[in-house]
């Protein structure tokens, strides 16, 4: 079951691409039959384009029941999901420096080594204003339990998701969803206590209500569980 739920978010785009394309076809077969059981004048003719016309009605029924459940499995039932059935080990970067074992200490820097440095953050996509994360903030550290707080505030928003991925890693975990326009307000909350340690990106995808996509809002932080 788990495989199956994964599968249908990953490919939740082409998932309605399909099921559109699909519907497409069956709406121009709904007009045909339609136009031919309006035109026919004998019984047999015209009990054949009404027979073409309901099983035309019943898959576009079927394909927009298809749409809906998806949505409402991508978006309800997969953020329900207990998380740690869906971990992914962080992905180590043999050449940052170590925060953790390194306290900072008085005196010069020892002979013959120069000071290191931290590679900045990761933050990617956002638009203050528009689409962007408050709290946590880029580098933060996390643990336990966290509020998420942001910006959504598109023309024609459809609806919002939040996920969470390892850095280095494309695997996506959907934290939750939403479909109201917030301005620096309460996202969400996101149980980090079944995470590895390590570094995570957290990321904000607006979608309106046309289907469109705007560019993804990342947000790099650390969880720092004991």
């Amino acid at each position: 079951m788990d495989e199956l739920l994964r599968f249908l978010q990953k490919y939740e785009v082409w998932i309605y691409v399909v099921l559109g394309i699909g519907a497409l076809v069956y709406i121009q077969k709904l007009v045909q039959s339609w136009n031919e059981w309006r035109s026919t004048v004998f019984g047999l003719e015209r009990e054949a384009a009404q027979r073409k016309l309901s099983a035309a009605l019943t898959i576009l029924v079927l394909m927009a029941l298809l749409v809906l459940s998806e949505f409402f499995i991508v978006s309800f039932v997969v953020p329900s999901i207990p998380q740690q059935s869906t971990l992914a080990t962080p992905t180590l970067d043999l050449l940052a420096t170590s925060t953790a074992t390194l306290p900072p200490q008085a005196g010069a820097t020892p002979t013959g080594q120069s000071p290191q440095t931290t590679a900045a953050p990761l933050i990617e996509g956002c638009t203050p204003g528009v689409i962007e994360w408050t709290a946590p903030r880029p580098g933060e550290s996390v643990s336990q339990t966290i509020e998420l707080k942001g910006t959504v505030n598109v023309p024609n928003l459809g609806f919002f998701k939040y996920e969470y991925a390892p850095v280095g890693s494309d695997d996506w975990v959907t934290i939750a969803a939403g479909n109201q326009p917030l301005i620096d307000g309460f996202i969400g909350t996101w149980n980090t206590t079944q995470l590895v340690p390590g570094d995570y990106r957290l990321r904000l995808v607006v979608v309106d209500n046309q289907n469109q996509f705007f560019p993804a809002c990342v947000v790099q932080v650390r969880v720092a569980n004991q």
